[in-house]
């Protein structure tokens, strides 16, 4: 029989890996759920803002992004004080998480010429992954305050591009519908 240690056993590293494992697993969770949340809502503008409202690349970031940005606000309250660089922890993850989706897709639709639905899948599984560990690895780099500071700007910004493109994006590639088969 498994036996689980009772969570105020575990050592600070534990829970910090115990976090950063099930933020990944939670992530992929609601960002798939939150896939459907557009149309199960009626097309709800405001729920439209968090959620994917069309087939783009962009939209589909958001299905990572906003999981992703919550799961960290709550392990800010967590574990703020007990790593370094919190802040540019969950800058950095937003953040390649992002460029990840973008690149493998790209990248394997430059050869198939179409959206292959289990590669999508894949990529959006993987790049979760990678920013999680992305922000795991920037936990217990040497502190850097002035740096960490400075990214909760980028957070406010990064996060206020997705919420104003939503609405009013722009005319290129990231935000037409692409069509999986």
């Amino acid at each position: 029989m498994i036996r689980l240690k009772k969570l105020s056993h575990f050592t600070q590293l534990e829970k910090i890996k115990l976090f950063t494992g099930l933020g990944i697993l939670l992530t992929v969770l609601l960002g798939s759920i939150n896939h459907f949340v557009y149309n199960w809502t009626g097309k709800n503008a405001f729920v439209g803002i968090f959620v994917a409202t069309n087939e783009s690349i962009w939209e589909h970031i958001k299905l990572a992004l906003f999981p992703m940005f919550i799961i960290f606000l709550v392990g800010g309250f967590l574990f703020y004080h007990k790593v370094n660089n919190y802040f540019l922890a969950v800058l950095c993850a937003l953040t390649v998480t992002t460029l990840s989706i973008i690149l493998i897709f790209m990248g394997y639709t430059l050869f198939t010429r179409r959206a292959i639905l289990p590669i999508d899948i894949a990529n959006f599984i993987f790049s979760i992954a990678l920013g999680y560990y992305t922000a795991y690895r920037i936990f217990f780099m040497p502190r850097h305050k002035w740096l960490n500071y400075l990214s909760i700007v980028g957070i406010l910004v990064f996060l206020g591009m997705f919420l104003t493109c939503t609405y009013h994006a722009p005319n290129i590639f990231l935000f037409q519908e692409i069509y999986v088969k």
